[in-house]
């Protein structure tokens, strides 16, 4: 019997309150055998400012208030902490909904483009002459969800959490790349086992050392950096140069659970891996944010859910199921039936994010080793096992900067075309480094069956090419954190980038440094130890005007791809998002292929 979308609701409520509520399993369902017509177009994201966009923001046209949104997803985030906040679902959620930081990328409804303008702070900041210094004004008026008002200090220890990665992991590798002190500055926190130990802990904050990357004076905050950053306007659009009050982190790993809004809606509840309840934020002012609205009175995001039943629900669109909407791709046999039955209810954009399979160039330090791993991993059909439809949610590609990066640039370094797998190729060149039999790990998510679909035939394949494939079994919530071990045992690490901001400076800095800042995680995924690398890394943030270095990232890019092929590109993403025939005011922000949630409403029509 086919369940309703307020029989999953009541199901999911039911597990809640007795504590005992397990995601559903997620069948790979069938897979897409022809290519889609439209090749998503890519190229507008992100790239324009509005330094003078006024508050409130313009009504989306159409727009009615009142009513209740659902969203549904089958993954689940790994935190709301703005500070671990490192990908795509997360930010999409706090930056649209919960959290304002100093500055906002909003979409602007006559281009249809996401631009970038001031949020908390009053313009795009004034930097030095050589942009290692910049400054922000912080505008009046706004407050916590509490109704106390935010301080250009509450900003500044936002940030300083985030350097806290024994406590907090996951903040962007380059804010210890971007920031003096960056390098060996730990945070507000002491260690984790200290800060257990220590008296008053339940009252919560402990300044740790000095940090000189942050200046407060009144309603000003002056950044101060190690390298010159010509794109720090974007940088600070990131959640975690969002507002928190000392006073409400006395839990520090526990402020995901009940962080304290600023943006126009507040957590009612969450329930880690299962349900977030959000209702208005009545200390919310629009006279102050000129990208959000508060249309909806109040969202509930259900994560874990079945990728089929998802797509069957939207696709019915029975009851209370008009009102929801995912911002997961539909599967291949949702798109086609989407496209035929209610067009206007799916939304096909391009996002900036490159699959990358990153080599551990320390354990696979030759070049032919490597190459033959891209010979010999198999691209369509791994898509097909994972539910991607070519030239809608996975586009082939070549290039680590994907499509519509400012600089981009064409190679193809195997000249496979990024969807060709030619196993004889990869066994010769394993033959001529007489590497047959070369073993090869990565982590992957026994419990998501999508995941172990694509475990399969990628296992299959390398076996055929004369690699010794050896998968490790992790579960979804871990995969995230066990993958930036760089002890870990893993050759492989399996993920994706997507860019924070149009350029390459969103991208190298953060994942291709040759000498990785000290600290934990894995900043440089592949462990690529090129001092020339590093020098070039160097000389384009630190001496080359904006379009000097835009072709100057996309020659990098170039270099690195074919000099060293460091990374196996998967090719590059796209997204089919499907909603209710009541949710209003839908469409994606192709920065992070994520519904623009302040843009949405309930349809009140009849």
């Amino acid at each position: 019997m086919r369940r309703g979308l307020r029989q999953v609701l009541a199901v999911l409520c039911v597990g809640v309150l007795l504590g005992a509520c397990t995601s559903p399993d997620r069948p790979a369902g069938p897979a897409a055998t022809t290519e889609t017509p439209d090749q998503v177009a890519a190229g507008r994201a992100g790239s324009a400012t509005a330094p003078d966009a006024a508050a409130p923001a313009a009504e989306v046209p159409g727009a009615t208030r009142g009513g209740l949104l659902t969203v549904l997803s089958s993954t689940v985030p790994e935190s709301l902490d703005p500070a671990r906040s490192s990908f795509v679902d997360t930010r999409g959620i706090l930056s649209g909904l919960l959290t304002r930081s100093l500055t906002q990328l909003r979409r602007n409804p006559v281009t249809g483009r996401m631009e970038l303008v001031p949020d908390l702070a009053t313009d795009l900041g004034v930097a030095n002459d050589d942009r290692t210094a910049w400054t922000f004004t912080l505008r009046s008026g706004v407050r916590f969800e509490n109704g106390t008002a935010v301080t250009a200090q509450d900003i500044a220890y936002g940030l300083q959490r985030a350097f806290a990665a024994d406590v907090l992991p996951g903040a962007p590798s380059y804010l210890r790349a971007f920031f003096r002190d960056g390098d060996r500055y730990q945070g507000p926190y002491a260690s984790a086992a200290e800060l257990r130990r220590r008296p008053g802990y339940a009252r919560g904050w402990y300044a740790g050392a000095a940090f000189r990357g942050v200046e407060v004076r009144g309603r000003t905050i002056t950044f101060r950096l190690r390298r010159p950053v010509a794109e720090m306007p974007y940088v600070v659009a990131l959640p975690q140069f969002s507002p928190v009050p000392r006073a409400a982190d006395a839990r520090p790993a526990a402020y995901g659970d009940r962080l304290v809004s600023t943006g126009p809606y507040r957590v009612a509840s969450l329930r880690r891996g299962t349900t977030l309840v959000l209702v208005r934020n009545a200390q919310w002012d629009p006279a102050t944010d000129p990208g959000r609205h508060q249309y909806a009175d109040g969202w509930t995001f259900l994560w874990g859910q079945a990728p089929d039943r998802i797509d069957e629900l939207l696709l019915e669109n029975d009851g209370d199921a008009q009102r929801a909407l995912s911002y997961d791709s539909l599967g291949p046999e949702g798109l086609v039936a989407m496209r035929e039955r209610a067009p206007s209810r799916v939304a096909v954009a391009a996002s900036p994010c490159t699959y990358l399979w990153h080599v551990d160039t320390r354990r696979i330090p030759d070049l032919r080793v490597r190459r033959a791993l891209g010979w010999a991993y198999p691209y369509e059909a791994a898509w097909r096992a994972g539910r991607e439809t070519v030239g809608a949610t996975r586009l082939p590609g070549t290039t680590i900067l994907p499509p519509g990066t400012t600089g981009h640039r064409s190679y193809d370094p195997l000249g496979n075309g990024g969807r060709r797998t030619d196993v004889a190729e990869a066994r010769r060149l394993l033959t001529r480094a007489d590497a047959l039999g070369s073993r090869v790990r990565w982590y992957y998510a026994s419990d998501v069956p999508e995941k172990v679909a694509v475990k399969d035939v990628v296992v299959t394949s390398l076996r055929r090419a004369g690699f010794d494939p050896r998968p490790i079994a992790t579960t979804a919530d871990r995969l995230r954190t066990v993958q930036l071990d760089p002890d870990g045992p893993h050759d492989v690490v399996d993920a994706a980038r997507c860019s924070d901001w149009p350029t390459g400076s969103s991208w190298f800095p953060a994942q291709w440094e040759t000498a990785p800042v000290d600290g934990p995680g894995r900043p440089n995924p592949s462990m690529l130890t090129e001092p020339g690398v590093q020098r070039e890394i160097d000389r384009i943030l630190g001496t080359l005007t904006a379009a000097a270095a835009a072709r100057a990232w996309g020659a990098l890019d170039e270099r690195i791809g074919t000099r060293y092929y460091p990374a196996v590109v998967l090719g590059h993403r796209g997204v089919a998002l499907a909603r209710g025939s009541r949710v209003g005011g839908m469409s994606v922000n192709e920065m992070l292929g994520m519904p623009i949630f302040a843009d949405l409403y309930v349809d009140q029509g009849n």
